[in-house]
């Protein structure tokens, strides 16, 4: 019998422990549980994206979010694109029909020339 009676004071010492209060139980419970739930939620973010990279499953909302990125992106390399040939033609306008760039490339193309002379080419100075 005494046995019996020490095995519940130690239950009941066991139980009143902080740790072990229907409040602290509840608190526990409900954050395993939305730690399950973000763990689920990734889980079939994971699985949405395989299927979509294998393209076994494409849902109509992604589609369409798909499609309006590719416009996007597509008037923007135009905008990009119209925007370049205006800077070439504003360039090609105001040099006599040679760009200015053309003229400071053989510039120092006939600087490089006039300073390179035959002693000094590389062949004779290994020679």
């Amino acid at each position: 019998m005494k046995a019996y009676e020490s095995s519940t004071t130690t239950l009941r010492a066991l139980l009143a422990h902080p740790s072990l209060q229907r409040d602290a139980v509840e608190r526990t419970f409900d954050a395993l549980a939305d730690a399950n739930a973000d763990a689920q939620e990734l889980d079939e973010v994971v699985r949405s994206g395989m299927d979509v990279a294998v393209g076994v499953a494409v849902s109509p909302d992604d589609e369409d979010e798909i499609e309006a990125e590719l416009a996007a992106l597509q008037a923007e390399a135009i905008t990009e694109a119209r925007a370049g040939e205006k800077t070439l033609q504003s360039v090609l306008s105001g040099g006599n029909g040679v760009s200015e760039a053309a003229q400071h490339s053989r510039g120092r193309a006939e600087t490089r020339d006039a300073n390179t002379s035959s002693d000094r080419r590389p062949e004779k100075v290994l020679a």
